[in-house]
């Protein structure tokens, strides 16, 4: 399988820096640009499947980069995790008005779970769910995926057979596309974060 990864377009959440899981935002106008220029870098480029996540933000980088009538498959395994009552919140105002929980989690972020919301032991389980059905559906064929930098972040650590804490070594940039080839259980990174032209 030939995968392609891009994040998602800026949002309003990405501008504050508060935690933004499932909460269902639309692009910035920053955005919109930072999608079509993934469109630009990818043009050319034909996929024998689409998929994104149940949220808009990757509805909209996908329409931006394929065009208003493409067609995707949701998938809400992509979906990126979901926060609960730390929804839209910035760290600075949970250390303040959650401070034992938020500590507890920052301490140990696998295992503690934001009040309501995913613990992310679950969250990395049905990313990587979601990517082995698609691998095992897709060999050999070309395959985009638009999401978001946690859920990309876990497919990364997936491809290369590494434990989920190395997630943290991937940064996934806004505006760019990401390819990893795999092939019969071995993965190579074709490249990370590319901002110029793909090459097919």
């Amino acid at each position: 399988m030939e995968l392609y990864l891009v994040r998602h377009g800026q949002t309003q959440a990405n501008l504050d820096g508060v935690y933004c899981g499932s909460s269902d935002l639309a692009l910035t106008a920053l955005g919109e640009q930072q999608a079509d220029a993934v469109a630009a870098q990818l043009a050319g480029i034909s996929f024998d499947a689409v998929y994104t996540s149940g949220l808009q933000r990757t509805h909209q980088t996908a329409q931006r980069i394929l065009g208003a009538d493409a067609e995707f498959v949701q998938l809400t395994g992509l979906d990126e995790m979901a926060f609960g009552e730390w929804e839209l919140r910035h760290h600075k105002e949970l250390q303040q008005e959650d401070a034992e929980h938020y500590a507890a989690w920052c301490a140990d972020w696998q295992r503690t779970v934001p009040p309501g919301g995913e613990g992310f032991r679950d969250f990395s389980a049905r990313v990587r769910l979601a990517l082995s059905d698609l691998q095992q559906k897709h060999a050999g064929q070309r395959v985009l995926i638009v999401a978001h930098q946690g859920v990309i972040s876990i497919i990364c650590t997936q491809l290369l057979k590494l434990e989920d804490r190395a997630m943290w070594h991937f940064r996934i940039e806004q505006g760019a596309h990401s390819r990893i080839d795999y092939r019969e259980g071995f993965s190579v990174i074709h490249c990370l974060n590319n901002r110029g032209k793909a090459l097919a």
